[in-house]
C-alpha cells in the first residue's frame, strides 16, 4: 500500500503529463503541440495520425491522457474510445473535434468520454484544452491514489489545496476544509445539505446529464466547468472532477473542485478587451510569421485567419520595411525594449494605412512564445495632423509651440516672419536665451503665468524690439505651451485713429461758422487720418465752391480741377454715395479754379489742350464722399484702403453734421439779433407810452386834486376813478411789453417763500392762502412774484374777498396735493412738503371759469370784472413762456379755478 507521502505527492502532482494527441492532420498536430506545451510546462505531447498508430503508442508509452479528433479515416474518435476503454477503462479521454454536433456530443457522453471540447486551434482554445487535460489527469491520478488507500484518504483530503467532497443520495457526507473556504459554509452546515443547493440553477440540467452519463460509463470520471453559489450568494466558477465511489460501505460520489473564478474572469476580460478593442493585437514568432490576429484586423479589410502563417514584413510598405525590421530584431535581442514605431501596412484593398505599433517580447513565456504587437490605425490622425500643419503654416496668425523647458518645438511661416528667424534656426532653442529681450517683457510674465496656473490666458502689449503691438493667446499643458501670436499693430493704430477722430469731432462741433468747420475738417484729415490731400466742395445755389483744402491739395492740384474729378464730385453728390477711384484715368485735365470760385463746364479739344499744362501727377487712389446736401469732401492718397475710406466717411458725416449745426447756430444768432431789435423797438414804444401818456395823466390828476381841495362832487370821483383805471392800463401795458421778453438769467427761488412774499404784496382782505410748495426752482424771482400777485388779484376780484387760495407742487404726472388752511382770514401757512414734481399750481375755491371761456382768458383785454384791465392773465402767460414753461387752466377740486405750470426746472 502506498505511503501517505506518495498519496500526497500524487494529489499535488506537478510531474509531466504525457498526452497522446490523435488527428489525421499533421500540421494541426504540430501547431496544437506548440500551443499546449507553451500553455503548461507539465504537458508532454505525443502525436499519432491514425487510430492504429495511436494504439501502438499507447502500448509502448505510459500515457496520462488521450486527446482525439472525431473524424479520422479507418476508425473515428468514438470507435477509438471503445478500443481504449477495453484495456484502459479509467484513462482520461478527451474528444477534441471541429465536427461537433448534438448527436456526436450525446454519443460521446454515452460512451463515457472524459471531456468533449470543440476544436479551436488558437492560444485561448488550446489554453482551455490544456486546462481540461490537467484537470482530467489530476482527477485520474487522485482517484487512483484514493483507490490505493481508502483509509488514508480522509487524512489526505483534509490537507489538500483542492476542494474535495463526498455525497450520497445528493447530500454531502464529507467535505474538506477547502470546500468550506470556497463556499463560506462551516462543515457542519454542509453535511446533509443537498448538493444542488450550491450548484447554480443554470447548470443543473447539464450536470444531471453528465451524472447520468457517468453512471452509464461504469465509474468513469466526469470533468466539467460549472458555476456554484457561496453562502453570500456570490456566484463563482469551478473546474469539477467527479466519479462514483463507496463511502462507509455504501455507494457514493466523490468530487474535487478547483475555484477558477479569478482565471475565468481574467480570461473573459482579456477576451472582451481583445475582441472589442479598436487596436489590432498580433502575435508573431521569432521569424516574423503571424500566429494570431485579433478581430480588429478587420479595420484593414482582413478576417482573423487571413494573415495567419504569413510573413508580416511582406505587408509593410517597401520604404518602411527596413526600419521596421531593424526595430524587430532589436526587440528580439533585448526583451526589455518595448519600441513604438509608425509605418505603412497594406490594406486588403491594396491601399496603405498608417499603423502605430508597440511591441513586447514574450518569447520566453511558454504561454505566448512570440512577440505581442499592439497596433493602432493612425491614418486619419496622420492626415489630420498633416492638414493641421498645413493650416498652421497658412495661418495669418503666428503659431509657435514651446516645451516645458521653454524650447521651440514648432512655428509656422507667419511666426518665422514676425520673429525674423526660420524654423531650422529656432527649433530646439530656448526662447529666453534666443530672445533675451523678452525676459523683461509682458511675454515673459504671461507665458510663465499660464504654465503656473495651467489655465488658458490672453494678453497684449507693445514689444519695442519688433516695434509693434501683439496679442498672445496661450494654451498651457503639462508638456509646454501652444501660443497664437497676432500682430495687432494696425488694429491699435485704427483704435487710436478712431479715438482721435472722436476727440476731434467734439472740437468740430464747437466750431462757430461753416468756414471754421471746413478748415478744421481738412486739418483733421491731415493730422488724424493722415490724408493730406483733402478738399471740401460746398454746394450753394446749384454751384460748387471750394470751401477749404489742405496745403498738399493746393500743391498737388494748384488752381486746377480735373474733368474726371469734377464728374466724380457731381456723381457722389447726386447719388449721395461715396465714389472710389483706385487709379487716375488717362487724359484727365484740370481747368483754372481760384479758391472760392465756382467751376464752369467747358468742353472741346482746344480747352483740353490749354488745360493740359495744368495737369498734375496722377494719384493712386481717391475718394469722393458726399456731405449730404452740403457738398462733397474729396480725399486723395497712396492706395486708400477700406479703413481709410471708412474713416473718411466718418469724418465727412461729422463734418456734414457740424455744418448743419453751424448753419442752425447762424440762424439762431440771426434770430436772436432780430429778437433783440424787436425788443429794443418794444422798449422804445413802452417808454413812449410811459412818457406821452403818464405825463398828461399826472397833470390831469394834479389839477383834479387842486379842484377837489375847493369843491367836492360825485362827478369828480368818477373822473378820479377814470384816471386810476387809465394809470392801471398804462402800468399793465408797460408790464406786458417788458415781462414778455425771454428770461436770460435765473436763480434758485424757494416756492413757499416767494408765494408768501407775493401774498403780502396784495390787498387780500379776508382771503386765505394754503402753501404746499416746498421745492426750489430756477426762475426770475421778480417775474415769478408778478405771476403770483396777478393770480391772487384775479382770484380776489372774481371770487370775492373771502376766497381760499392754494399754491402747491405738481408731481411727475401733473397732479398736486392740496393743503387746507383753517387758521383764519388773511393769513398764510406752510404745510408739509410733498414729492418733487414737474411744476406748481395756483387754485381758488371761487365759481370757476366756464369751459367755453378757458381758451380766451389769456387773451389781451379779457376781463369779467368791471375794474379789471384785461392784461393780468396775459402777463401771466407771457412771463411763463419767457421762462419756457407751459401754463394751462383747469377746474379745481372744489369747482374753482386752477392754473397749472409745467416744464419748470428744479434748482440743483
Amino acid at each position: 500500500m502506498p505511503s501517505l507521502s506518495s498519496i500526497l505527492s500524487k494529489m499535488s502532482d506537478t510531474s509531466p503529463i504525457v498526452v497522446l494527441h490523435v488527428d489525421d492532420d499533421h500540421s494541426l498536430l504540430d501547431l496544437t503541440k506548440t500551443f499546449l506545451e507553451g500553455e503548461s510546462e507539465q504537458l508532454r505531447i505525443h502525436t499519432a495520425t491514425s487510430s492504429e498508430a495511436a494504439l501502438s503508442v499507447l502500448r509502448e508509452t505510459a500515457i496520462d491522457c488521450i486527446v482525439s479528433d472525431y473524424e479520422m479515416p479507418e476508425m473515428d474518435g468514438l470507435e477509438l474510445l471503445d478500443v481504449v476503454r477495453e484495456e484502459y477503462p479509467e484513462l482520461p479521454f478527451v474528444l477534441f473535434t471541429s465536427a461537433g454536433s448534438e448527436e456526436i456530443a450525446s454519443r460521446a457522453i454515452s460512451a463515457g468520454v472524459t471531456d468533449y471540447i470543440e476544436k479551436e486551434i488558437t492560444s485561448d482554445g488550446c489554453a482551455v484544452l490544456a486546462n481540461r487535460i490537467e484537470n482530467a489527469v489530476h482527477t485520474y491520478r487522485t482517484e487512483n491514489a484514493l483507490r490505493e488507500s481508502e483509509e488514508r484518504y480522509r487524512t489526505v483530503v483534509e490537507g489538500s489545496h483542492d476542494a474535495i467532497y463526498i455525497y450520497q443520495d445528493n447530500r454531502f457526507a464529507f467535505v474538506n476544509e477547502r470546500v468550506c473556504e470556497i463556499t463560506g459554509y462551516d462543515a457542519e452546515e454542509l453535511r446533509g445539505m443537498n448538493v444542488w443547493t450550491l450548484l447554480h440553477p443554470a447548470d443543473h440540467e447539464r450536470i444531471k446529464e453528465i451524472a447520468a452519463s457517468r453512471k452509464r460509463g461504469n465509474h468513469s470520471v466526469s470533468t466539467y466547468e460549472a458555476k456554484f453559489k457561496t453562502k453570500d450568494d456570490d456566484v463563482r466558477y469551478g473546474d469539477f472532477s467527479v466519479r462514483r465511489t463507496s463511502y462507509d460501505g455504501k455507494p457514493a460520489t466523490i468530487g474535487t473542485v478547483r475555484d477558477v473564478t479569478d482565471r475565468k474572469r481574467s480570461e473573459r476580460r482579456l477576451q472582451a478587451l481583445i475582441e472589442h478593442s479598436q487596436d489590432i493585437v498580433t502575435l508573431i514568432d521569432e521569424t516574423g510569421i503571424i500566429r494570431y490576429e485579433s478581430p480588429s484586423v478587420s479595420r484593414l479589410g482582413y478576417d482573423m485567419d487571413d494573415l495567419l502563417g504569413e510573413l508580416a514584413f511582406d505587408y509593410i510598405h517597401p520604404d518602411d520595411r527596413q526600419h521596421v525590421m531593424e526595430t524587430f530584431y532589436r526587440a528580439l535581442e533585448d526583451p526589455t525594449v518595448t519600441p513604438t514605431i509608425t509605418y505603412r501596412f497594406q490594406h486588403a484593398d491594396g491601399s496603405w494605412n498608417y499603423l502605430e505599433t508597440t511591441g513586447e517580447n514574450h518569447l520566453t513565456d511558454p504561454a505566448v512564445e512570440g512577440l505581442v504587437l499592439n497596433s493602432r490605425d493612425v491614418t486619419e490622425l496622420r492626415r489630420m495632423k498633416e492638414e493641421r500643419n498645413e493650416i498652421l503654416a497658412r495661418m495669418t496668425d503666428a503659431f509657435l509651440a514651446l516645451d516645458d523647458e521653454w524650447r521651440f518645438t514648432y512655428l509656422n511661416r507667419r511666426a518665422e516672419q514676425i520673429l525674423r528667424r526660420t524654423a531650422p534656426e529656432i527649433i530646439g532653442e530656448n526662447i529666453w536665451e534666443l530672445f533675451p529681450e523678452t525676459v523683461d517683457s509682458f511675454f515673459y510674465e504671461g507665458f510663465r503665468e499660464a504654465m503656473r496656473t495651467q489655465e488658458p490666458t490672453t494678453f497684449e502689449g507693445y514689444y519695442e524690439p519688433l516695434d509693434g503691438w501683439f496679442e498672445a493667446n496661450v494654451y498651457p499643458s503639462d508638456n509646454g505651451v501652444s501660443i497664437y501670436l497676432r500682430d495687432v499693430t494696425e488694429r491699435k493704430n485704427r483704435e487710436e485713429t478712431l479715438e482721435s477722430l472722436h476727440d476731434s469731432t467734439r472740437e468740430l462741433m464747437q466750431a462757430e461758422t461753416s468756414a471754421d468747420v471746413s478748415e478744421l475738417a481738412v486739418t483733421i484729415a491731415t493730422d488724424v487720418l493722415e490724408l493730406p490731400v483733402t478738399g471740401i466742395w460746398q454746394h450753394e445755389n446749384d454751384e460748387f465752391r471750394l470751401a477749404a483744402r489742405t496745403e498738399m491739395h493746393r500743391e498737388e492740384y494748384g488752381t486746377g480741377v480735373s474733368i474726371s474729378d469734377r464728374r466724380a464730385t457731381l456723381e457722389a453728390f447726386e447719388a449721395d454715395e461715396t465714389i472710389i477711384r483706385r487709379e487716375q484715368e488717362d487724359g484727365e485735365v484740370r481747368e483754372g479754379e481760384e479758391d472760392g470760385e465756382e467751376w464752369e463746364e467747358r468742353d472741346g479739344e482746344e480747352e483740353r489742350e490749354e488745360e493740359w499744362e495744368n495737369e498734375t501727377e496722377s494719384k493712386k487712389s481717391e475718394a469722393f464722399v458726399p456731405l449730404g446736401s452740403r457738398g462733397v469732401m474729396a480725399f486723395g492718397g497712396d492706395e486708400l484702403d477700406d479703413f481709410d475710406v471708412y474713416y473718411a466717411q466718418l469724418l465727412a458725416a461729422n463734418t456734414a453734421a457740424a455744418l448743419d449745426r453751424a448753419e442752425r447756430e447762424d440762424e439762431r444768432k440771426a434770430n436772436q439779433r432780430e429778437l433783440e431789435r424787436q425788443n429794443e423797438r418794444l422798449e422804445e414804444f413802452a417808454n413812449l407810452v410811459s412818457h406821452d401818456l403818464r405825463n398828461p395823466l399826472n397833470v390831469a390828476q394834479g389839477y383834479l386834486d387842486l379842484y377837489r381841495a375847493t369843491e367836492e362832487s360825485e362827478h369828480l370821483a368818477r373822473v378820479d376813478n377814470a384816471h386810476e383805471r387809465m394809470a392801471g392800463i398804462v402800468k399793465d401795458v408797460l408790464t406786458l411789453a417788458r415781462q414778455g421778453q425771454t428770461v436770460s438769467e435765473t436763480k434758485p427761488v424757494y416756492g413757499s417763500e416767494i408765494t408768501t412774499n407775493a401774498w403780502a404784496s396784495v390787498e387780500t382782505g379776508s382771503a386765505t392762502l394754503d402753501v404746499s410748495w416746498e421745492t426750489t426752482i430756477d426762475a426770475d424771482a421778480s417775474r415769478l412774484q408778478q405771476v403770483l400777485e396777478n393770480l391772487f388779484r384775479n382770484a380776489i376780484e372774481h371770487a370775492g374777498s373771502d376766497v381760499a387760495v392754494t399754491v402747491g407742487e405738481l408731481n411727475a404726472v401733473g397732479e398736486g396735493k392740496v393743503g387746507r388752511n383753517t387758521s383764519g382770514a388773511g393769513t398764510a401757512r406752510s404745510v408739509s412738503s410733498i414729492d418733487s414734481g414737474a411744476g406748481f399750481y395756483v387754485e381758488d375755491d371761487g365759481p370757476g371759469i366756464p369751459e367755453s371761456s378757458r381758451e380766451s382768458v389769456f387773451e389781451t383785454g379779457y376781463s369779467t370784472a368791471e375794474t379789471g384791465t384785461g392784461f393780468g392773465l396775459t402777463i401771466v402767460k407771457q412771463i411763463a413762456e419767457a421762462h419756457g414753461w407751459n401754463v394751462s387752466l383747469r377746474k379745481g377740486e372744489t369747482g374753482g379755478t386752477r392754473f397749472e405750470f409745467t416744464g419748470v426746472e428744479l434748482a440743483e
